[in-house]
């Protein structure tokens, strides 16, 4: 079960008697709401017929703008008012006001984070000392309202995540404008994102292109290389170490045409040619 679905369910029972109670019944319906310690949405209790009829009688209208501020308001709006007028807004138990203040730290920590700090909580919550405003806020903890840690060494709250509040008539407007500038700004980065894919494949295509031109280029120089080189291969039969071949007719003769004793040598292959030297 979400924390939604629990607080929707905490509500229920008293959007329930709220149906059925007028005047007096509906006011004293949406004191014990804001003061159930599990109830922290109230925007149905507020659309009741019978609850926005109180608007028009003076006694009980305060409690009807109670509600708003439990709704979608704060502490600091509670004491503005209060301030202002002080019949405004009825006198709240101290259980209504820790409720109130638990939920303020929704919109603080929403709106103003940077104020998330113990002094600047001690005096937006009026909490006389640290010791109480850490209560607070593990009290909101536990109560699945924000997500958060305490770093006494900094005096400071890390907040990480908060529940959802009620959104105010005023607010809707306001988050359309800013859901929409979202919507605009996800599709000018989806449109760059698709640019730059597109101009990275053009250019893997083009670099593809480029290495098969080059390996076709290669292939044929080899083929031509393999085919100059088997026309100019020289084949020589009957060579010696020199590479000069020699006939079958011509004679291998040793220093000279003559012996020792001045005659005619003889050719190794016994040729009849005989050689005379003059006297």
């Amino acid at each position: 079960m979400t924390d939604s679905t629990k607080y929707l369910q905490a509500l229920e029972e008293f959007i329930l008697l709220g149906k059925s109670a007028p005047g007096a019944a509906a006011v004293a319906n949406i004191q014990k709401c804001i003061s159930s310690p599990n109830c922290f949405v109230f925007a149905e209790l507020l659309e009741l017929p019978n609850v926005q009829a109180l608007v028009n009688d003076a006694e009980h209208k305060k409690w009807v703008e109670a509600l708003k501020l439990f709704a979608y308001g704060s502490y600091m709006d509670y004491k503005q008012q209060k301030s202002a007028a002080s019949d405004s807004l009825p006198d709240l138990t101290d259980l209504q006001l820790t409720k109130l203040k638990q939920l303020s730290l929704i919109t603080i920590a929403s709106t103003e984070p940077h104020r998330l700090t113990y002094p600047s909580l001690q005096s937006l919550l009026d909490i006389p000392t640290t010791r109480l405003l850490e209560d607070l806020i593990i009290s909101a903890v536990y109560a699945s309202l924000l997500d958060a840690k305490l770093d006494t060494a900094n005096q400071r709250v890390e907040v990480s995540s908060t529940a959802g509040r009620d959104v105010a008539p005023g607010d809707i407007s306001n988050m359309i404008a800013a859901l929409e500038g979202w919507s605009a700004s996800c599709s000018s980065v989806l449109t760059e994102i698709e640019a730059q894919i597109a101009s990275i494949q053009a250019s893997a295509v083009a670099q593809r292109k480029e290495q098969l031109a080059y390996e076709k280029l290669v292939e044929e120089k080899r083929k031509t290389a393999e085919k100059d080189g088997s026309k100019g291969k020289r084949v020589m039969d009957h060579s010696d170490n020199t590479g000069f071949g020699l006939g079958e007719d011509e004679m291998d003769l040793d220093d000279g045409p003559f012996d020792d004793q001045g005659g005619a040598r003889k050719s190794r292959k016994g040729g009849n040619k005989m050689f005379s030297r003059k006297r």
